[in-house]
């Protein structure tokens, strides 16, 4: 087992301060070995030599007294014959200064400040904006935090059917009460609980999801409720300021964590339910623990600038939190609560995965992205893709992964035509293909008058 340097075991039956000093740090003294704790000792003195230096002494001490005895009569008589009648004179008015008037600190060249803050100091200053202290935004933010419990149906090994749930956090962004938090928050849940910071319980709607990005917004039946501010994540510095409220452990409801932003537009690869999934997320050293997820990342002015997501839970790792950035957010938040799902993104209709140079090798396939499944009536199945295809360029342009691929659909838009390379039976073909609109598998368009499609997924 692998023991850290903070970490290391006390193999003896006695306290670690009883062990051999001479693993204990010391500073270091210019007496080296011959100082105090040395071996070596002064060499003594001669006998001879101390008695000489003893008799000196006593001669010099007598010397001294005699002096003194005499100094003394001759001031008693000096002053019995003195006249009565002397004049005085008074001294010029001068005063010493005290200590403090005499030691004044200079404000140039000074290493003191009494007027430091480090709150100040590890806060932003823009001007038109107020910095907070971390009272001030939990205060101000913690009224709009929420703490999330949701329940489903599961079935055990033995067939046996239970009801398991689980806890996150949000935060409201309306009076009206809409509710942003994290896709794995919600997922699969039959009932979503949500308990205000002043212990209101309100059952919660499902909104809309954001799988790819982890994103979800759910609804509760309220009027002039608290919520946060959005901020700007673009602006973020690193090592401004970061406060994260949420639910940790499902049981610790407005809980308060401070830190820094560690770090900006971080490449994470997370495990969710779909697979891994790659996001760009802010690092930082604020704790966030389970039950966090969906929970609030303010910054300096207690504005809300990340949604808290995922944290690094290997052995030996700490202060490795993540959270979605604000402006990533927005535009599929504003999405989901318009239409229920996030409009304008474009679809293939495939399942595929990559064949590498060694699995083309072996397997003697060609290197590209090979189709394992296609849903029917897609772009795809339009187009005549068919299953073992394998693509390997996209508008004339090398493309063997699917991240390759992903990227270059991402860059366009419902209607727009994909020249695709394709190997089929060992022989290369040309297919075009017009990109369709993802939506969720159950959407149901609505009339309602916020446009909101409140299907449950």
């Amino acid at each position: 087992m692998a023991i850290d340097y903070d970490e290391k075991q006390n193999t003896t039956n006695q306290p670690t301060s009883w062990q051999n000093n001479s693993t204990s740090y010391v500073y270091p003294d210019a007496y080296g070995q011959n100082g105090p704790g040395g071996t070596n000792k002064p060499p003594k003195k001669p006998r001879s030599a101390a008695r000489t230096l003893g008799i000196v002494a006593l001669v010099l001490s007598i010397t001294v007294l005699f002096s003194a005895l005499t100094g003394t009569a001759v001031y008693l008589l000096t002053r019995q014959t003195a006249p009565t009648t002397a004049q005085t004179t008074e001294p010029a008015q001068t005063s010493a200064p005290t200590t403090a008037e005499s030691i004044q600190p200079t404000t140039s060249g000074s290493l003191t400040n009494p007027q430091f803050s480090l709150a100040d100091a590890a806060s932003r200053h823009v001007d038109g904006k107020k910095t907070l202290s971390i009272m001030e935004i939990a205060a101000q933010g913690k009224p709009a935090v929420v703490a999330i419990t949701t329940e489903m149906t599961a079935t055990d090994m033995f067939g046996q059917i239970y009801r398991p749930t689980a806890a996150g956090s949000g935060f409201i962004i309306s009076k009206d009460g809409y509710i942003v938090t994290n896709n794995h928050v919600i997922e699969g849940a039959e009932t979503i609980t949500v308990v205000l910071d002043n212990d209101d319980v309100y059952e919660a709607i499902l909104v809309g999801t954001d799988p790819s990005n982890d994103i979800a917004v759910i609804k509760i039946d309220g009027s002039e409720l608290p919520t946060v501010v959005l901020g700007d994540s673009d602006d973020l510095l690193v090592g401004e300021l970061a406060v994260a409220i949420g639910n940790p452990l499902g049981e610790l409801s407005g809980t308060v964590t401070a830190g820094i932003i560690s770090a900006l537009d971080r490449e994470i690869t997370l495990s969710s339910s779909s697979g891994p999934q790659r996001l760009n997320l802010l690092q930082t050293d604020a704790a966030i623990n389970s039950g966090n997820s969906g929970g609030a990342l303010f910054n300096s002015f207690g504005e809300v600038i990340g949604i808290n997501t995922a944290k690094n839970a290997g052995t030996g790792v700490e202060g490795l939190g993540f959270a979605i950035p604000v402006n990533h957010a927005k535009p599929i938040i504003e999405s989901l609560i318009q239409y229920g799902y996030v409009r304008g993104r474009p679809k293939i209709g495939i399942v595929a995965r990559d064949v590498s140079a060694q699995m083309a090798e072996y397997y003697q396939l060609t290197e590209g992205i090979y189709i394992v499944e296609i849903e029917r009536g897609s772009a795809a199945d339009k187009a005549g893709l068919q299953v073992k295809d394998i693509i390997t360029a996209v508008d004339g342009e090398k493309t063997l992964t699917i991240e390759a691929l992903n990227a270059r659909k991402n860059a366009l838009k419902p209607g727009d035509v994909m020249t695709l390379t394709v190997v089929r039976n060992g022989r290369e073909i040309t297919v075009r293909l017009t990109l369709q609109e993802e939506l969720p598998t159950d959407y149901k368009p609505t009339s309602s008058r916020s446009g909101v499609s409140l299907s449950q997924l």
